[in-house]
This record gives C-alpha cells, sequence and structure tokens, in this order.
C-alpha cells in the first residue's frame, strides 16, 4: 500500500483534472441509445399530450431563464482561463509525488526481499522433494528422465535465486539509506508543488466568488423548475406521450413523476434514468412499491429506485448456454425483491443499509439471475468462510478471485454449457475480463457496489469500502502519468479519475447539490457535459463551475481516504485451532473421524513462492458447518502435503470418505496410510456445495497410523471417516 501523503496525490494533486459524472459508471444519466428507439405513431390523445408536455415545459424555460443572473462574457472567459491555468502546477504536484512515492517504497522492496528469504529453506526443501519423487519413479518409466531433467533445473534455479538474496537485501537497504537521506528534501518539493496548486485554485473559487452565484447554487430556489425542466427535455415531451398514450394509468404516473419534486430530485441526484427513460422508472417504482409495503421508506425505497432507474431499459439475463427455456430479461420486481428479502435474511454485508441510491444502482446492475447471486453467498460461505467476514472490509469478498480463479485462458474451451457463466470462471478461470466479472459478480451476491474499470490493455474493477472507493486486480486509480503524450488523455484514464473525485465529493450531499445544480444548468443551456480536463473539449461556463465547486466540496472534507490499488488476496490470518478439532474420535462401531483441522504436519496455515509473490498454500479456518475446515489453495505444490497420525482400534482395510466443497471437476486427492501405495480420492464436483466423496480403501495397522494427502487440487475439507470393512 502506498503511503498516506502520496495517496492523497490522487485528491490533492489531480483534481483540477477530473470531472463530476461517472464516465466509469456503465449507465450514467444521459440519452444514449434514444436515437435507436423507433418511435410509435402518436394518437389524437398522444398529440395532445405531448403538446401539454411541451406547453409545460416551454413555460419552465422561460421561468428559469428569467431567473437566472446575467454574466459578462468577460468574466465567463476569465474564470475559465483561470480553472484551465490549474492543469500546469497539478502536473508539477504529480510529478512530486510520483519521485516521493518511488522513495518511500523502497523499505517495502527491503520487507519483500527479507520475506523470501525467510521461506528459502522450505522452497529450496520443496523443489528437493520433487526432485526425489522424481527419482523414484521406476527405471522402466518413460517419462522418467525427463521428469528428473526438469526437477534438476528447477532445484538449481530455486538454489540460485535463494543465495542470490542476501546480496540482493543488502543491495536494497543501501538504496534505502540513499532514499531516507533525500526523503526530506522530496517532501519539501512536494508541499511546495500543493501549496502552488493551491493558490492556483484559490484564485479561481475568488474569481467564481464575485459573480454572486451562491444562492443559485445553494438556496435551491430553481429546484422543482429544474428538475420538472430536465426530465420534460431528457425523456422530451414526444416519448413522454408516447408512453403516456398507451392509457389512463399510464397518464397518471407520469403526471405523477412531474408533481413530485423530492422524487424527481431524488432520480437526477442519483444520474437519473438509463436512456432517459423517467416514465418507465417511474412505472417500474410504482409496481415495486404495489408488491413491497417496505419500499416507500429507508434503504428499500432507495432500493427500490435504483432499480427502477437502472432497469428503466429492460436488462438482458446471463443465462446458460443451454438454458434455452429460462427468461430473456431481468424481471426488475423480482430483483427488487430478491435483494429486500436477501437483507432481511441478513445475507447482505451490513453496509447494504446504508447505501445510497446512487451506490445501490452499482449493486443491481448485475446480469445473472437472482438464483445465482444465492449460489455465490453459499459458495463463498462453504468453500472460503474467510472471505466473508463482516469486519468492515468490503472489499474481502474480492479477495477470492485471486486466490480462487486462475489467471489464463487454457482452460476457457472446457466451459460447460449447462452451468452459468460465474459457476464456468470459479472452474477453468480466464485472464483479466472474466475475472473482473466474478469479482464484481460476487461483490453484487453480498450487496457491496461495485463497477467496472478499464485500464489500457487491461479489465479490473472498483468496488466501495466504507473509507472510500478501491481498485482491485489492476493499478492504483490514475493508472498511468495524465500529463504524458503517450498515455490516454480520455477514456480508461479519464474515465477512473472523474469517477474516484465524483465519490468523493458525494460524501458531502449538502456541498455536492450545489455541483449538481451547475450541471443542471449547464444541461439546460445545451453545454456539452465535459467531465474534466483529461476531455478533448473545454468545459462551458457553467460545467467549469460545477468543477471548481466539486473541487471545493472535496478539499472541505474531513481526512483522506486512501484510493490505494488492492492487487492481491491478504493472507489469511492464522487462527487458532481448538484442541476438540486435533483429535480423532473413534464410535462404538469402530468408525474414525478425523477433523481436517487434526493434521499432525503442518500444524498451521502455510504457504509458498509463486511467480514472486507469497500465497496461501494450506490454510485452517472457521467453518460454516461449525469447528474448523482445511483449505487446500490453487497455488499448493505437489510437496504441500498434509498429514494425520492417530490410533485405529483394530488393524485391516477401512473405506475413507470425506466431507468437501470443490469449485471445479476432474479433481482428485492422494491419499497414502503409513508410506504405502497411494490411492487415488476422485473428488465430486459439488459447485461450492458440502458433498461427501466416493469411498476408497485404505489398510490400516492398530495402533499408531499415519494418513498423508496431497494435490494438486481446489478443495475445501471438513473431516475424514474411516469406517472399518
Amino acid at each position: 500500500m502506498k503511503s498516506n501523503l502520496v495517496s492523497a496525490i490522487l485528491l490533492c494533486g489531480l483534481m483540477c483534472l477530473t470531472g463530476v459524472a461517472s464516465a466509469a459508471d456503465p449507465k450514467p444519466r444521459q440519452t444514449r441509445g434514444r436515437a435507436d428507439e423507433v418511435l410509435t405513431e402518436l394518437t389524437d390523445t398522444g398529440r395532445n399530450l405531448e403538446a401539454k408536455y411541451e406547453q409545460k415545459r416551454s413555460a419552465i424555460k422561460a421561468e428559469i431563464e428569467a431567473a437566472l443572473p446575467t454574466i459578462d462574457a468577460r468574466d465567463k472567459a476569465a474564470l475559465l482561463a483561470a480553472l484551465k491555468a490549474e492543469a500546469v502546477p497539478a502536473q508539477e504536484v504529480w510529478t512530486k509525488a510520483k519521485a516521493l512515492d518511488k522513495l518511500r517504497g523502497k523499505e517495502g522492496v527491503v520487507r519483500f526481499l527479507q520475506e523470501q528469504l525467510k521461506y528459502a529453506p522450505q522452497m529450496v526443501a520443496d523443489f528437493e522433494g520433487q526432485l526425489q519423487r522424481a527419482l523414484a519413479l521406476p527405471d522402466d518409466d518413460a517419462g522418467k528422465a525427463k521428469a528428473v531433467e526438469s526437477a534438476q533445473k528447477r532445484l538449481d534455479l530455486r538454489k540460485k535465486e535463494a543465495d542470490a538474496l542476501p546480496g540482493q537485501i543488502e543491495k536494497a537497504q543501501t538504496e534505502t539509506q540513499q532514499a531516507k537521506a533525500e526523503l526530506p528534501q522530496a517532501i519539501m518539493d512536494y508541499d511546495a508543488a500543493v501549496k502552488a496548486l493551491d493558490r492556483a485554485r484559490d484564485q479561481t473559487r475568488r474569481l467564481l466568488d464575485t459573480m454572486s452565484l451562491e444562492p443559485h447554487l445553494a438556496g435551491g430556489k430553481l429546484d422543482t423548475q429544474l428538475v420538472t425542466l430536465l426530465i420534460l427535455t431528457e425523456e422530451s415531451p414526444r416519448y413522454l406521450a408516447q408512453f403516456a398514450q398507451r392509457g389512463p394509468e399510464r397518464e397518471k404516473l407520469v403526471d405523477q413523476l412531474l408533481s413530485d419534486t423530492p422524487l424527481m430530485m431524488q432520480m437526477l441526484i442519483a444520474d437519473g434514468a438509463y436512456w432517459g427513460k423517467y416514465a418507465e422508472a417511474m412505472a417500474i417504482y410504482t409496481a415495486i412499491q404495489k408488491a413491497s409495503p417496505r419500499a416507500n421508506e429507508g434503504v428499500f425505497q432507495r432500493l427500490a429506485l435504483a432499480v427502477a432507474l437502472e432497469h428503466a431499459v429492460p436488462m438482458t439475463q446471463n443465462n446458460p448456454v443451454a438454458a434455452t427455456g429460462d427468461p430473456v430479461f431481468i424481471d426488475p420486481v423480482k430483483r427488487y425483491l430478491s435483494y429486500e428479502k436477501w437483507y432481511l435474511d441478513g445475507e447482505l454485508d451490513p453496509t447494504f443499509k446504508d447505501q445510497s441510491v446512487w451506490n445501490l444502482r452499482m449493486v443491481v446492475d448485475g446480469g445473472c439471475p437472482d438464483a445465482i447471486y444465492v449460489w455465490g453467498r453459499q459458495m463463498l460461505r462453504n468453500y472460503r468462510p474467510d472471505m466473508t467476514t463482516h469486519d468492515g472490509d468490503t472489499g474481502r469478498y474480492v479477495n477470492v478471485v485471486d486466490a480462487e480463479v486462475q489467471y489464463g485462458s487454457g482452460d476457457v474451451k472446457y466451459d460447460k454449457p449447462e452451468l452459468q457463466f460465474m459457476q464456468n470462471i470459479l472452474a477453468n478461470g480466464g485472464i483479466c475480463g472474466r475475472r473482473a466479472f466474478f469479482g464484481r459478480f460476487i461483490l453484487r451476491s453480498f450487496g457491496v457496489p461495485t463497477v467496472a474499470r478499464p485500464e489500457p490493455g487491461h479489465a479490473t474493477l472498483a468496488c466501495w469500502e466504507p473509507g472510500g472507493w478501491q481498485t482491485y486486480l489492476g493499478g492504483h486509480w490514475g493508472g498511468r502519468d495524465p500529463f504524458s503524450d503517450k498515455g490516454p488523455r480520455i477514456g480508461s484514464l479519464g474515465r477512473d479519475l472523474n469517477f474516484l473525485q465524483i465519490t468523493r465529493a458525494r460524501e458531502d450531499p449538502r456541498g455536492f447539490m450545489k455541483v449538481k445544480r451547475a450541471q443542471w444548468i449547464g444541461d439546460l443551456a445545451g453545454e456539452k457535459p465535459v467531465y474534466g480536463s483529461c476531455a478533448t473539449d473545454d468545459p462551458g461556463f457553467w460545467y467549469g463551475v460545477s468543477l471548481i465547486e466539486q473541487q471545493r466540496v472535496i478539499d472541505g472534507l474531513n481526512g483522506v481516504s486512501s484510493p490505494n490499488a488492492r492487487q492481491a488476496a491478504t493472507a489469511a490470518p492464522q487462527v487458532a485451532i481448538p484442541e476438540a478439532e486435533r483429535m480423532a474420535t473413534v464410535d462404538r462401531s469402530g468408525v474414525i473421524t478425523i477433523p481436517a483441522a487434526a493434521c499432525s504436519k503442518p500444524t498451521h496455515s502455510t504457504k509458498n513462492l509463486f511467480k514472486g509473490s507469497f500465497r496461501e498454500a494450506i490454510t485452517f479456518m472457521p467453518s460454516n458447518l461449525g469447528g474448523m475446515q482445511l483449505h487446500y489453495s490453487r497455488y499448493a505444490q505437489e510437496s504441500d502435503t498434509f498429514e494425520y497420525t492417530f490410533d485405529a482400534p483394530k488393524g485391516g482395510k477401512y473405506q475413507l470418505t470425506a466431507r468437501v466443497v470443490t469449485p471445479d471437476w476432474d479433481q482428485s486427492l492422494y491419499v497414502q496410510a503409513n508410506g504405502g501405495k497411494e490411492v487415488e480420492m476422485p473428488l465430486p464436483y459439488t459447485l461450492g456445495m458440502w458433498q461427501a466423496t466416493q469411498p476408497v480403501v485404505v489398510e490400516l495397522v492398530k495402533g499408531k497410523n499415519t494418513l498423508t494427502l496431497r494435490g494438486p487440487a481446489k478443495v475445501a475439507v471438513r473431516d475424514f471417516i474411516l469406517t472399518p470393512l
């Protein structure tokens, strides 16, 4: 994680770059797609309605134009010039912050190398074990020579890497000492750049404050006229009439909407209805409130409105390829009722109850059937319960991607048509896009807001956390240097930074209203929306005002959130294993039950080195069945064995079964009793649910026995059962 000082770069040094509407949000308020919609012939009733709505729009527009102040063109030009001039000191802040960040990162290099040195003996021992297993292959095995050669090469490489670590640590420590010496000056340079940017912003704000716009931005005297006119403009009298002419009930819905200022305000603050379909959103919202009496207040009212706005255009449902009879579109009322039930049942993250309409839109916009979100929660609670703890870290759910979704597209060809897309991703992995899809899916399953976050040549995601939105599966906010000609001036970078700023400004609802009112007036003045200097166009006057006010809101917030990248699953904490989970038991019939956590080796969670990072191998964690379970990771190697030492009441053959959870098919564990021949123990494909394995036969001796198991496999185990034959 980056230092707090440098984390503030994006909230201090770059805000002159960023805009106010979320281009990262897949469906912000806009009218895209309307041009492709087929117009329906208006009836006489429809034409009368269109004339009524047009007359209302014209009258309100005249009222607003009469009430707004007249501002001299030279004053407008001066304000926009001052806003544009902020880019020069902002670039200096960015440059100095990068230099500071580089110096601070030196200590992290030392810590990482020291951790590698700590695990180097284990790493070498693992590869020595692989070599010994290759040497133990029968001499007539055709693949023995190649296996031995390959194992020897890997072992030699790991020994070379381990031998080089002390020298690398010494070099890194020297560089760290040099960085510490340079750090005070770097901090001074950064502080000076920030002060210069602050002076430029103060100049811009003084110009704005002389224009006496505060009553119009903060007072809200024109709110009713503004929001009504915006809806009449975005939906247009023509489309409203097309909707309303289909019956008195539809006409009544439009009238109710246009007379409900608080509701229209809620809609527009949440970036409006998808495609500008406010009448359709009103119909969905009304239907939800009829279906549930809870949808009239609190989180349920906000949820109902979020669903209505997001599903104003029917959303295609992502069905299994083989499920040709499933619904084509998501039913918005059922989508609402599902989340309502899940919340009442305690299935969602506790933070769900406090989310705004805008945030909830980024929960309910998924294309999966509701039943698959149920599956996602059950799967994670069975397979990785350590990633479902409600500890305030809503991003913990995303860690399942790095931990369980393999990177690579080689197995995508094995996707099963009868499985839903997310189930196939969990089984077969994928590259950036599929992994990001799964991350957003699991967040939605628990009611956590999430957005797609493209980077140049990469797909990632961001998710809401109590301390601010965080990035996952990619780089930090901003990606590349926004001042570089080689970096994207618009596109992924602009969306990234625009989104970050708007999330921060929304933390102050009162201050954010100034931003929205400036935007609304700009929309009605015909200005092209400009969301920051990463766009190709300079802002018009009112959009320029919105940028200035938004930055003022952010600067006025107490504290600074830390918008850092979260790129890998955090290691599971060591969990104390209760004594009851460390002992095998024998019932009257001689059936032996061995808790999965009763390992004699290892006795605690382990990890190993995988492509330059330390990843979990064997992890012990509390189970949703009660007690503890063992998780055998996709990062575990063949040398990551686990053993159980126990007493058997009598010798002879036993049937061995286990209670397991698996996310993939065609897997096995390999079990060895007392150093004898390995027996393959096929694992069922449980789709993330608990299930017993088919029995295999092992031979035990009376008294002390040792069972040794290994993969490779992705599996969670609750216990092993040995039944005498």
